[in-house]
């Protein structure tokens, strides 16, 4: 009886929580498998080494023995069994000396540095935002009087080399889309705020793309939650936010290649705002193409940064910015050569 009530309080403990006797595994919950990557029933008997912790924790383990106290080791990076990164602190507690008998608590910070990082992004992005929007109004004006001579110019004049007057027209368009890229960015994104459904606007996004699907004839999968409620934002900014996501997938999908595009709640983690807890709308669009090289990812989120030809590296900051301002993330997981999975946090709030 004593041991199964000691099994179920380290089960509904908050923290991932290993049960140690004599160096070996003899109990963890339900929270720790899904850290590890193990069931059960392969974690009990591994030894503290066997569970792929730092090789820091085991040096902690060996030292809280010999100095019988409650050691800790925090924000050390983890990959477990299936590959999946995990930022941790450890708390090593010995519960009887003589039996060697000790609690390994695990906590998943990973969450909460990536929010402390969104903290940052986005005083970075309000910066940008400035700079951007001055350096676009700087070049629009003279730009815009490049293009007027060299329409007047093929008019009137037939004695000119016309495709070099074809390319530079094609250069200016280009920059004029990049300086439309940079006033999106910078101009104020949350202007009509209303409750709308998340679900019709992807399928209004995926319908504005069928003639590109059909071309590289893509498979597209919807698996939606269908008793999701209406969020509150600003449909439009965050149409075009989720609209240029789901066009990266498409271009980097091999012909005859699938997107899969999901909409969920997700209840583990909790936006919170003053005594209130809201949970998230989680959003993933994952297709099974090109992928990004992991030096890359990182770079994801930088101004101008771009794989694409014909790119102007503006797109999915903007989407980002999008959706920071109406208090969610982003995420990006990408396998070179596999595809790509970015995933949208919206707070289910009802109001901003």
């Amino acid at each position: 009886m004593k041991a199964n009530f000691f099994e179920q309080i380290i089960e509904h403990l908050p923290y991932g929580t290993v049960y140690l006797n004599s160096d070996k595994v003899i109990y963890v919950n339900s929270a720790v498998e899904s850290i590890i990557g193990l069931s059960k029933q392969k974690l009990l008997k591994l030894s503290i080494e066997e569970l792929r912790f730092p090789k820091k924790l085991v040096e902690l383990y060996n030292k809280s023995k010999k100095e019988k106290k409650t050691l800790k080791l925090y924000e050390e990076p983890f990959i477990n069994y299936l590959g999946n990164k995990y930022l941790l602190n450890f708390f090593l507690v010995p519960i009887s000396i003589k039996d060697e008998n000790f609690l390994l608590i695990v906590e998943d910070c990973s969450f909460l540095k990536s929010m402390e990082a969104s903290k940052y992004e986005k005083q970075n992005i309000e910066k940008l935002s400035i700079l951007f929007a001055s350096m676009a109004h700087e070049i629009k004006n003279p730009l815009g009087v490049i293009k007027g001579i060299i329409q007047l110019i093929t008019r009137e004049n037939s004695n000119y080399d016309w495709e070099a007057f074809k390319i530079i027209f094609s250069e200016v368009e280009r920059i004029e889309k990049i300086i439309q890229d940079l006033l999106d960015y910078s101009n104020p994104q949350l202007v009509n705020l209303d409750s709308f459904s998340v679900i019709d606007l992807i399928n209004e996004a995926t319908g504005s793309l069928l003639p590109v699907v059909k071309e590289k004839s893509l498979l597209i999968l919807k698996e939606y939650d269908t008793t999701i409620p209406q969020i509150f934002g600003d449909r439009e900014s965050l149409y075009k936010a989720i609209f240029n996501i789901i066009k990266n997938s498409i271009e980097a999908s091999y012909v005859g290649g699938k997107i899969d595009i999901r909409v969920r709640i997700v209840v583990d983690i909790k936006y919170k705002e003053k005594d209130k807890d809201y949970n998230y709308l989680l959003i993933e669009v994952e297709d099974s193409g090109e992928g990004v090289k992991e030096e890359d990812i990182q770079k994801l989120f930088t101004p101008f940064f771009t794989t694409k030809p014909k790119g102007t590296g503006l797109g999915l900051v903007y989407s980002q910015k999008v959706v920071m301002e109406h208090k969610g993330f982003m995420r990006v997981k990408s396998e070179y050569k596999k595809g790509t999975k970015v995933s949208i946090y919206l707070p289910m709030r009802d109001s901003l």
